[in-house]
């Protein structure tokens, strides 16, 4: 099992600041602008569009419950991780805008529910 580059309780921090918050409710809402913009043969659609519908006007409380999963995703530990600081503060505002967009984008098939194999491209045999 990998180590984490960062303490949990560094983690959790970054979850709770306040200046990040912001930034990950405007980008889930951006997000959520571009799933309305693909095909709806796209694997998963259905759930990823009406996941883009309940939150392209996130709330303060949605983006809270979306925080840990978003911190927690594998880009934004590195993304964390590569800032070197050590305060929450200072991470949130290391933290790039890409980087934000990036892992809520990773991350959109989870919290919609599409499973791993329905997101995989189906391939057509001619």
């Amino acid at each position: 099992m990998p180590t984490l580059p960062l303490p949990l309780s560094a983690l959790c921090g970054l979850a709770d600041e306040p200046t990040l918050l912001p930034r990950v409710r405007l980008a889930i809402a951006m997000i959520a602008q571009e799933v309305f913009a693909e095909p709806p043969e796209t694997p998963g659609y259905p759930l990823r569009w009406n996941l883009a519908k309940t939150v392209l006007s996130p709330t303060a409380a949605q983006t809270m419950q979306m925080m840990v999963g978003i911190v927690a995703s594998p880009p934004m530990v590195a993304a964390a991780a590569a800032t070197g600081a050590t305060g929450a503060s200072a991470m949130a505002a290391a933290i790039t805008d890409d980087q934000i967009l990036g892992a809520i984008r990773l991350g959109w098939n989870a919290v919609a529910g599409v499973s791993p194999t329905a997101a995989e491209p189906m391939v057509v045999e001619t």
